[in-house]
């Protein structure tokens, strides 16, 4: 059996420990902590990149980029350039040929004629969301290519599978142990629904439905049954969490995903032990709750309250903003800033997001950055998808895609992709994705004897 050397497992230890820290400290919301996070990935990128040159970036030989590689990181490259054309100031007219809503803004709000203009109504903060953006990219690829056999994945997925546990365990003993205090010290000064180290319910919940599929996928890889057992209990004491913290789009969006991991598996007739501990897993998680009590969160989902009204008032307003910059978007990050414009009632809070990451981004991107995107996603998924694996990499597959869609389904009600501690690690699993798709099914040594 090959063992990992520790120049091996520094690099998974490193970047699993930037993911737990980012969730620790708040999610990464605040500025100085996501300071310390973003500044942390791209030392380690550029380290990896130009100094170790341990990324295949700059490489010509067979372990460079294949095909699909370089598709992808050709369209990623894109994106990051239309952001980049969103900040750079062009001839004024001819922003008003591309987009006479920004040239009319810009022509009425400022004091001065502007001979060049911005695409971007806040330059400033497109440059900012840039950052993040490249963040999130570059933890995306470090992930990508330093977990090279299917030995690291799974010291990668066990070490978020127990975190998540933990976080989970901590989240339920300061629920029940409340003060209105984050980490029982921490004061709100904004006010909040707090489910642990997170100021809203839903980005707690937004994450650890990521991680409870990955401790699925755990599960059923497993060849011992008490490690099957093990695992299992983990994820289920994840999930008891998730409902204790009474967010709906979280509940629907852990629903959608186990149905769909139960499907994959039904699919590729993965049948018998596999589904019966899927029916047992359902079985003890509905014990639980019912021992724990239910009846919040059914009450939690007959409840129609004020935010929910709300944001379907703002998603119609959103969408009469994107009539006006159809094509390149009001820049992104800038929101918050044109949202007032287009308000159909009067309101007394800052509206900073959509509550729906899809129509956010088609009004500050346009139809040119959303179809970017969706290239994007298109040579993804061509890529995750190579030829036959083993039966283990498959689990893992459904479990990762699983994992995708408690976010993709999220994001429809909520903003969790704007929250630095759930984008990196919907990037990191998008990483583990692409990562499982690149090991060599053919070294059966990679495949076989980790399975305890």
């Amino acid at each position: 059996m090959d063992r990992l050397d520790n120049s091996n497992t520094k690099i998974i230890y490193l970047l699993c420990s930037i993911l737990i820290f980012s969730v620790l400290i708040f999610g990464s919301v605040e500025v100085w902590s996501f300071s310390i996070i973003s500044s942390s990935i791209l030392t380690i990128f550029m380290y990896k990149s130009f100094i170790k040159n341990d990324l295949p970036f700059f490489k010509k030989d067979e372990e460079g980029l294949n095909k699909n590689d370089k598709r992808l990181l050709f369209a990623i490259l894109t994106i990051i350039l239309y952001i980049v054309i969103q900040i750079i100031p062009f001839p004024s007219l001819m922003i008003k040929v591309i987009s006479p809503k920004t040239y009319e803004l810009y022509s009425y709000y400022s004091i001065e004629k502007n001979i060049f203009i911005p695409l971007s109504l806040y330059p400033y903060k497109t440059q900012l969301e840039l950052v993040r953006v490249v963040v999130y990219i570059a933890f995306f690829l470090l992930v990508s290519f330093n977990i090279n056999n299917i030995k690291k994945l799974d010291l990668s997925l066990k070490i978020l599978c127990y975190f998540g546990f933990f976080l989970a365990l901590f989240s339920i003993l300061q629920k029940a142990t409340f003060n209105g205090k984050i980490y029982w010290f921490r004061e709100l000064t904004v006010g909040g629904t707090p489910f642990g180290p997170f100021v809203n319910r839903n980005h707690y919940a937004g994450l650890i439905n990521m991680l409870i599929m990955i401790g699925l996928g755990i599960m059923f890889t497993r060849q011992k049954l008490e490690r099957r057992l093990l695992f299992g209990f983990l994820t289920v004491i994840m999930s008891v969490s998730l409902f204790l913290s009474l967010s709906r789009a979280g509940i629907i969006s852990y629903f959608v995903a186990i149905t769909s991991f139960t499907f994959l598996l039904l699919k590729n007739k993965m049948k018998n032990k596999k589904i019966l501990a899927i029916s047992a897993f359902v079985v003890i998680l509905c014990l639980y709750l019912i021992y724990l009590g239910i009846d919040p969160i059914i009450d939690r989902f007959y409840k129609a309250d004020i935010d929910s009204k709300a944001r379907f008032v703002i998603w119609a307003d959103t969408l009469e903003a994107f009539k006006d910059f159809l094509f390149t978007g009001t820049g992104l990050g800038t929101f918050v800033y044109i949202y007032p414009l287009y308000s159909s009632r009067t309101i007394s809070f800052i509206c900073d997001h959509t509550h729906n990451d899809y129509l956010e981004y088609l009004v500050e991107l346009g139809l040119i950055g959303m179809s970017i995107l969706l290239s994007i996603l298109f040579l993804y998924i061509k890529a995750i998808f190579p030829a036959e694996k083993s039966s283990k990499q498959k689990i893992y597959n459904y479990a990762f895609l699983s994992s995708i869609l408690t976010i993709a389904v999220h994001s429809v009600f909520d903003f969790n992709l704007h929250i630095p501690s759930n984008a990196l690690m919907f990037s990191a699993i998008l990483g583990f994705a692409y990562a499982n798709s690149r090991i060599d099914t053919n070294n059966t040594s990679q495949i076989i004897n980790i399975t305890n």
